[in-house]
């Protein structure tokens, strides 16, 4: 059976699932920044323009460019020997799913629907409505997973609520994007601003993970959506922070690393932290942040720059955009 598991953000990647477009409507009344604090300005724009219409019919462009952004991170991957897989496409039956709700179906950010934590592939449940229905695509990869040893768990799926009320959806909620593998140490941000994770998410994952794990809540700054909007573990002792998304200071746990700063903003609306981790000190980031990729390389990483501004409209980058199945350990 072909290895698999994650046990540290850093250790060299080896396979990998990459997210792709999926055509969607958008909603007759898109959400303000008031509702989704979250979103980027470039998502508010298009929303505006695009009320009630196909993404593919009011921005063929950008559509385009999404998948072909995301082809390419994946071709970059494969190009490096790491296997690469892509969710299967959701059916008309599936993305019809809570579509009153919200009528938006995405499947790029493949990072929130599922988490792979050492041997285990968990099922996460996602608060925003739409979103629910993701798993499904991804449902063959997990058992591909299962099929290779991993033990499968699932989060017992929240209340879903429409778009606009997802503050007060009921958990709970466990996300992707807030979780973040430190060895035996796991960081589980919890936003403020009731978009992601809660605090039943944690205290499920807590009790899943047993004496194995470490598991600490992260409390976020009410504009954030994830952890990984402002975190990025490069390798061990080094990480790219955006300071102000930690309401109360950083985790402890990175009380002595070397720390590579970035906005608020520029984390929320450039996705500027959300980078991909190769390996030990080697990434993948957005070229539209040449100031961090040197700041990175003074620090002797590698950098890697591909285009994203496709992607990151819809409050996601490049860790949002993959999620690893294999990590490789490098022996004690």
């Amino acid at each position: 059976m072909a290895p698999f598991g994650v046990h540290r953000e850093w250790d060299p990647l080896a396979e990998v699932v990459v997210g792709s477009p999926l055509d969607f409507t958008f909603p007759q009344q898109p959400p303000s920044r008031d509702e989704l604090a979250f979103l980027p300005t470039q998502f508010a724009e298009m929303a505006g323009r695009a009320k009630g219409r196909r993404w593919s019919d009011a921005d063929p462009e950008g559509y385009a460019r999404c998948g072909d952004q995301l082809d390419a991170l994946a071709g970059f991957l494969t190009g490096r020997g790491i296997t690469v897989h892509r969710p299967d496409p959701l059916t008309e039956d599936e993305q019809a799913v809570l579509a009153d709700f919200s009528p938006l179906s995405l499947q790029i950010f493949v990072r929130d629907p599922m988490i792979v934590i050492g041997d285990r592939v968990i099922e996460a449940s996602l608060r925003l409505p739409h979103r629910f229905k993701e798993r499904f695509g991804l449902r063959p990869v997990m058992a591909e997973l299962v099929r290779r040893g991993a033990r499968h768990t699932v989060v017992p799926p929240g209340c879903p609520v429409p778009l606009a009320e997802v503050a007060r959806a009921r958990g709970p909620f466990l996300e992707g994007g807030d979780v973040m593998i430190f060895g035996a140490d796991v960081l589980v941000g919890v936003g403020r601003g009731c978009f992601a994770t809660d605090a039943g998410g944690v205290d499920w994952l807590r009790s899943e993970l047993g004496d194995a794990y470490r598991v600490h809540a992260v409390p976020l700054h009410p504009r954030v959506l994830h952890l990984d909007d402002g975190l990025a573990a490069v390798r061990e002792g080094l990480a790219v922070v955006a300071p102000e998304q930690f309401t109360d200071g950083l985790p402890p746990l990175l009380a002595d690393w070397e720390l590579v700063p970035v906005g608020l903003d520029e984390a929320l609306d450039l996705l500027a932290a959300n980078v991909l981790v190769l390996g030990p000190g080697e990434v993948v980031i957005d070229s539209r942040v040449p100031w961090l990729a040197d700041a990175l390389v003074r620090h002797d990483v590698t950098v890697h720059t591909l285009e994203f501004d496709a992607v990151t409209p819809f409050a996601g980058g490049f860790r949002c955009s993959h999620h690893p199945l294999f990590r490789r350990t490098p022996p004690a």
